[in-house]
């Protein structure tokens, strides 16, 4: 009966180590995980903040959208190198939200966004035309964001 006892404790106790063991590999995973999100995060908003330093005609739309221009004051060309650029940071936004909802970022991550421009007179006519494109929920939480400052 002794011998039993004995064995059913080291059983126990491998048991809880084994758990513990588990557990540390989760944490540690997840600390990774967290950190891939944030630097996939960060390369989006390098890459868009690239593509404005290098490119004269994007900065120079940009700048219109900054300064109150609607899409009547753009050609169609411009107006489509606009649109493509907004969208590829509303889905970066999107990307930013759904991790947020996942539990991979924090709510903090939507205060480094950069709302700014996206306040802007083209970029909501911009929206209105593709807001249709994303699901429900973000679109709900997107304009709460950008509406609430």
């Amino acid at each position: 009966m002794k011998n039993r006892s004995i064995i059913e404790m080291v059983g126990l106790i491998s048991v809880i180590g084994s758990l513990v063991f588990v557990g540390v590999e989760i944490k540690q995973n997840t600390a990774a995980v967290r950190g891939a999100t944030q630097q996939a995060v960060s390369s989006q908003v390098s890459e868009m903040y690239r593509i404005i330093s290098e490119n004269e005609r994007m900065a120079s739309l940009v700048n219109q959208a900054l300064q109150g221009d609607s899409k009547s004051d753009l050609s169609d060309s411009d107006y489509i190198s606009f649109w493509n650029f907004q969208m590829m940071g509303l889905r970066r936004i999107e990307n930013i939200y759904l991790q947020y909802k996942n539990g991979l970022l924090t709510e903090d991550a939507f205060s480094r966004i950069g709302m700014g421009i996206y306040r802007t007179k083209l970029v909501r006519e911009v929206w209105e035309e593709r807001r249709g494109d994303f699901e429900k929920d973000f679109v709900i939480f997107f304009e709460e964001l950008r509406d609430n400052e």
